[in-house]
């Protein structure tokens, strides 16, 4: 299976678990996402971090798996970091920090 690495300036779609907050080293099912819950970066915090435009949406709601999709615009950076961090308290979710990488 080929892979194709994410293009700086163009729309980038991954799947992602996210791991629970009350139970550790498990991912959280159906994770419940809101407004301010993910954050994006560009090149490694050179600029103001702001909310995605898209929220990740729920694959499946008996299984881990969110969809993250990232438009053109966002993807315009060297490296892209997407910060997950559950607002509310306690957080249904693990804070986790992803990095992307991008080629020309």
């Amino acid at each position: 299976m080929a892979f194709n690495p994410p293009t700086n300036g163009e729309a980038f779609e991954f799947p992602f678990a996210l791991e629970s907050y009350a139970s550790p080293g498990t991912f959280q099912v159906n994770p419940t996402l809101a407004a301010g819950d993910v954050t994006i970066v560009k090149d490694f915090g050179t600029g103001t971090p702001a909310n995605i435009a898209t929220l990740p949406t729920v694959l499946n709601a008996s299984w881990p798996t969110i969809k993250v999709a990232l438009s053109a615009t966002e993807m315009t950076a060297d490296t892209v970091a997407i910060l997950f961090k559950d607002q509310t308290a306690p957080p249904e979710w693990a804070e986790i920090l992803v990095s992307i990488p991008t080629t020309a």
